[in-house]
């Protein structure tokens, strides 16, 4: 189900920003910049709780540790297909992995 566990940090980045339709570039594969008026401003969600936290809390995604094999658990109610739940050992990976399920659910419904 979760098709995005291969992806590296980078490729989440992307989708995230991608999905928010944010005015970024991707730099050498490694980093995604927003622009806005002028200002350069790096976006790493997976990694950087500045711009994960406005995701999780807008998104109403619930973030609960379950243990160190497992990690953190992300959860979001969806309409469409009822709890969704993502793994990480990566609290904001895990959360952005949700995030982006949550808008495939949204685009399938």
């Amino acid at each position: 189900m979760n098709r995005y566990t291969e992806l590296s940090d980078f490729e989440i980045n992307k989708k995230v920003a991608e999905s928010l339709k944010l005015n970024t570039i991707a730099y050498e594969r490694t980093e995604i910049v927003l622009f806005d008026d002028m200002d350069a401003t790096p976006f790493a969600p997976c990694n950087n709780p500045s711009d994960a936290m406005p995701i999780i809390i807008g998104n109403k995604i619930g973030m609960n540790f379950i243990g160190n094999i497992v990690g953190w658990s992300a959860s979001h109610i969806c309409e469409s297909k009822g709890e969704l739940e993502v793994y990480d050992k990566n609290y904001y990976r895990a959360a952005m992995t949700c995030f982006l399920i949550m808008k495939d659910a949204e685009n399938e419904g």
